[in-house]
């Protein structure tokens, strides 16, 4: 919760089709910001070591995945 940041502000996937992050920005009025350029009403894929911030005032947050764990992977007991 931060100054403008809207509560449906973006969300971050996983696409397991080409093992990548997707950042959606859902029109959100301060912007969604990728290495400070900023992503209004669009998805953009992300990798490791991105930069994501939320809003004007938002903090900020780097895109990190554990190099031990398998990406994309079915959780145990699954299927």
């Amino acid at each position: 919760q931060s100054a403008g940041v809207a509560d449906r502000h973006a969300a971050l996937e996983f696409s397991a089709s080409d093992n990548s992050f997707i950042l959606q920005d859902f029109n959100s009025p301060q912007g969604t910001f990728v290495n400070s350029c900023q992503v209004q009403n669009a998805a953009v894929r992300v990798r490791p070591g991105d930069i994501l911030s939320f809003g004007t005032a938002g903090a900020s947050f780097q895109l990190v995945v554990d190099g031990a764990a398998q990406v994309g992977v079915g959780m145990p007991g699954e299927g």
